[in-house]
């Protein structure tokens, strides 16, 4: 099984946590210096063939299982892992950034975009004071830890009242300075990284194994379009219910990435008109393999998730 591997020509560098460990597993394991940035480029793929080449393998910069294992000690990445790799990519925040209250959300980080306005926010931040009482005082000072700590339990009003407070104006998508780093320094934290992983996949992936299950969906692919569903339009209402109905009673017999794309269609069709062009772009990329989402190039598989029958504990029975 490949897991991933340097993008091809004029697609996106595969990127996130799992590329994160195979970093640091280079650096732990080679001479040559590694950036532990989360991106899998021309200094990963390099040092990765110089590891290849001396520890008995072909030198082909691409992750398989024997390197994967050789490399990090780590069993092989879950589908809800390399799911996450996309969504995060599309979202554009990894685990470090921060924007500002430019959609009314008062402010969003993180790697799906944990939002002030409808409590994630919260739950990571409480799950990281709970876990590590004092990591984040110890971070980013105990003034700014005991800010974020209050508001994240205040009321919508004064949550909002904050994150325009500390909006970039006139487009309020950029923040302060001082908070800029802030979440940039909470985010580098691997204790942190992990917690948003949990969140994540609390929130976001159990929603998309039911959203899975009402449709007999079992493919690696089906999981990555759920999953994208979940975090960007909170999953599977009437709306859209009644529409994926209704073009798979109209194409009876399509199957594979046609009727993943027939799926795609009708997320985008029942989202808000405001928003359909950029949901049709990010569930087709997955539906077809390849797309442009936000200016960027995509090739799925890549990103290690492929259009075969999902093999992996995540999935509902």
């Amino acid at each position: 099984m490949r897991i991933f591997m340097k993008k091809r020509e004029g697609f996106r560098n595969v990127r996130g946590g799992t590329v994160i460990d195979l970093q640091k597993g280079l650096s732990r394991s080679t001479s040559t210096p590694v950036a532990i940035d989360g991106v899998f480029g021309s200094q990963t793929k390099a040092a990765l063939q110089l590891w290849q080449n001396a520890n008995g393998f072909e030198p082909s910069g691409e992750v398989d299982e024997l390197t994967w294992k050789g490399l990090t000690h780590q069993d092989l990445p879950k589908l809800f892992r390399r799911c996450l790799a996309i969504t995060a990519a599309f979202e554009g925040h990894g685990y470090t950034f921060a924007a500002g209250n430019w959609d009314d959300a008062y402010l969003t980080w993180g790697v799906i975009g944990f939002t002030l306005k409808h409590g994630n926010l919260k739950k990571v931040l409480e799950k990281v004071e709970t876990r590590h009482p004092g990591l984040m005082a110890q971070t980013i000072g105990p003034d700014m830890a005991g800010e974020l700590l209050k508001i994240i339990k205040s009321n919508a009003a004064t949550r909002r009242v904050w994150g325009n407070s500390i909006s970039v104006s006139p487009k309020k998508y950029r923040i302060r300075a001082d908070w800029e780093d802030a979440f940039e320094m909470l985010g580098n934290r691997p204790e942190i990284r992990q917690i948003q992983d949990e969140v994540a996949r609390e929130v976001y992936w159990c929603k998309a194994l039911s959203d899975m299950k009402k449709y007999g969906a079992q493919t690696e692919a089906d999981a990555a379009l759920f999953f994208d569903t979940a975090v960007q339009n909170g999953g599977i209402n009437a709306k859209k219910a009644a529409l994926i109905t209704e073009k798979r009673m109209n194409n009876p017999g399509v199957d594979g990435r046609d009727r993943l794309t027939l799926i795609a269609e009708a997320i985008a069709e029942g989202s808000n008109a405001k928003f359909a062009a950029d949901v049709l772009s990010r569930k087709a990329c997955i539906a077809q393999g390849t797309g442009k989402v936000h200016g960027s190039s995509y090739y799925i598989q890549d990103w290690a998730v492929d259009y075969i029958d999902a093999d992996d504990a995540d999935l509902p029975s």
